[in-house]
């Protein structure tokens, strides 16, 4: 019994520490890691240490379980990386590409309206995580993932191997 206890207590420090940390991760991130491309036109954007840690929260709850470290669990061939962001079309390795393909998500070559099987706003009724979502909450999820890109080079990747 005591045993179970003391496993109990080590397990909610444990859980009370990575939340901490987490937290305190989030709100420490460089102003360069949280620069991240606005558009294809080259204009940039710095998200604040508010924003970065909302899209955090946002992409756990709601994205992580397909997009884990950025990869896609439904087609392991196309994850989150900077390379496979700026190779769809069009191209989605910016705030406003990426806020476009969570509205409407098309196929990786942008041809197929996959809003029947992707997370998106476009079907609230099949999706209903993304329901609430405002314009703010959407921008932040997108500037999560640009901010990945920046700061994790595996983020997105199949393999360590992989460029």
């Amino acid at each position: 019994m005591l045993k179970k206890v003391f496993l109990i207590l080590v397990a909610g420090v444990v859980f009370a520490w990575q939340s901490f940390a987490g937290s305190a991760n989030a709100l420490s991130l460089s102003e360069e890691i949280r620069t991240i491309p606005l558009n294809e036109d080259g204009v940039s954007v710095t998200l604040s240490n508010k924003e970065a840690q909302l899209g955090s929260k946002l992409f756990i709850d709601n994205c992580a379980q397909c997009h884990l470290q950025g990869k896609t669990k439904t087609n392991p061939n196309v994850g989150l990386s900077k390379e496979a962001l700026a190779n769809a079309l069009p191209a989605r390795d910016n705030l406003l590409g990426l806020v476009d393909y969570i509205k409407n998500p098309t196929s990786y070559d942008g041809e197929e309206d996959i809003s029947l099987y992707h997370l998106s706003t476009e079907r609230p009724d099949l999706w209903p995580e993304i329901r609430n979502y405002t314009e703010e909450d959407i921008k932040a999820v997108a500037g999560y993932i640009l901010i990945q890109t920046n700061s994790d080079p595996r983020w997105g990747k199949r393999s360590l191997i992989e460029p």
